[in-house]
Order: C-alpha cells, then structure tokens, then sequence
C-alpha cells in the first residue's frame, strides 16, 4: 500500500517537479517550442507518458551527471545530452547496482510511503544517441532559455542549469544538503561552488536532484543557506578548521563526512536529520578524498 504514482509538482509556471517514489528527482521545463527534460532518474515512472500529460511539444533530453540514479531512465530515450566527461558511466550504467539503490531507499523510508517495485527499471534496449554540451550551451526553449554551468566535483561531468526567466537553478547533485565530491580535490569543487556564488544573482530557488529524499511525500527546494554553507565548508576542509568524522549513512572506508567546528560536536543522528531536510540546518559534505 502507498501512493502508487509519481508526485508531480508545479513549482513555477510551466515547470514540473517530478518525485520518483522519495529515490530521485527529474523536472520537465516548457517554452514556447519546446521542452527539457531534466535527468531521467532511476527509470521507474514511464517519462514519456508524464512529459505527453504536460506538453505535446518536441522534447529534449539533458542529464545533469552521469550516475545511476539520473540515467536509470535514458531507455525510454533516442538521443540526449550529458557532459563529455560522463559519457563512459552513462554507457555503462550498471541496471543491477540500479535496482539495489531503489530497493536500499525503499527500505531506508520510501516504503513507508511509496508503492513502487524497485526491480522495475526500465529496459535499455541500446544506448542512445549521446550528444556533448558544456559550459555556456544554452538550450533554447523559444521564450526561455537554460544555460549549461560546468560544476565538476560529484562527477567529472556533472552540470548545472540556470533557467533566467523563472530565476531557477537546477543543480543535479552539485549543491544539496549532503554534497558528495568523488571527482577531484575539494579545491576544484570549491572553484565550482564559487562561481555558483557569482552566479547567484540570476536565480532564487535551487532544485536539486533528490526531492523528497527517502520517502518525505514533499517538493521543497534547497533552502538559501546551502550554497553558502558549502563554500564555507570547502574553505575550512582546505584551511584546516573542518572536522572529519564518520556517518553511517556511508560505507565504511570509503568516505569521510567534514564537519564545521561550530557544529562539531552534533550527533550523528541530528546530521541524518539535516540531511532528510529537519532539524538544525546541515553543515557537513563528505568526500572520499581527504584534500
């Protein structure tokens, strides 16, 4: 028992929120001519059927990086767009790994909610026609524009868009509650985050790719202090100030989450708190490099 349908969400005009089951998030964006699909998730929801309930305009398709749970749906699919630098992880998506992911956050909370099966995953009869983008493509809807940002750090080739007419960052996994940076050094993630900074006075809202994480039946968008606080928490991993310690929400051995002093001393189950999107605000990103 549970909610049996995809929680779509209208979070400005002509721009949807797609909740996969509490495990992903996707967004379908409409201009006047056309309309973006934003990552594909964990390929669970028919994405075709949802972008026809919206729009019957031609669609686009944009993967915002190159892990499992944003390419799971890139079956349903001719051709899209991903970063050159992710192009061999979404070829070589691995659908079994896949299926252990939704099936480990259905019983981490989405089961609790959600009505899905985890090993439904749609077919990925060939890989589709993978097309580059980069920093500054832009993706002309007609009327409204998104416009690539290159943010390496939770992948080689992860990405960013800004949609200017609706003040949107859409940031895949790039800047959220608990940012994982598994390619490269926290100096170059630091440099990404910074730029997102300068960048910050065209957008008011940052929709990551995990709405409603883990079974939270919402559609919340990160709150403002996040992109600040990862800045900071760069900064004092680099200078020296952060904190390493371990989560449990992590295997063990193979990463570290980083702590600012000032929250240093919180327990561990308050940081899993922060992390759902309760609780005192989140200061911590976790690494599986230590510099």
């Amino acid at each position: 028992m549970g909610i049996k349908e995809p929680f779509i969400s209208e979070i400005a005009p002509d721009t949807y929120a797609i909740n996969e089951y509490g495990i992903a998030a996707e967004f379908l964006v409409i201009g006047g001519e056309r309309a973006l699909l934003i990552d594909t998730g964990c390929g669970l929801i028919d994405l075709p059927a949802v972008i026809r309930r919206f729009t019957d305009k031609p669609c686009d398709v944009v993967l915002t990086h190159g892990h499992g749970d944003h390419v799971g749906g890139i079956g349903w699919f001719d051709r899209l767009y991903v970063h050159p630098a992710d192009l061999d992880q979404v070829r070589q998506v691995d659908l079994d790994r896949l299926r252990g992911y939704n099936r480990s956050l259905g019983e981490r909370g989405a089961f609790r909610v959600y009505d899905y099966d985890p090993e439904a995953i749609h077919p990925i009869e060939k890989t589709p026609e993978l097309l580059p983008i980069g920093e500054g493509d832009v993706f002309d809807l007609g009327g409204r524009r998104l416009e690539v940002v290159e943010t390496p750090g939770h992948t080689p080739g992860s990405i960013c868009l800004i949609d200017d007419s609706r003040r949107i960052l859409f940031s895949g996994d790039a800047c959220n509650v608990n940012l994982g940076i598994f390619a490269g050094p926290i100096s170059q993630a630091l440099a990404y985050l910074e730029k997102l900074q300068r960048l910050s006075g065209r957008f008011d809202q940052n929709w990551n790719g995990h709405i409603g994480y883990m079974g939270n039946p919402d559609c919340l968008a990160m709150p403002p202090h996040v992109l600040p606080t990862c800045v900071e928490l760069c900064r004092s991993i680099l200078d020296g100030s952060a904190v390493p310690g371990r989560w449990s929400g992590l295997p063990a051995g193979r990463h570290f989450v980083w702590r600012n002093r000032a929250c240093g001393s919180a327990m561990e189950n308050k940081t899993v708190r922060a992390a759902r999107g309760t609780g005192s605000p989140p200061r911590f990103l976790f690494s599986e490099r230590r510099i």
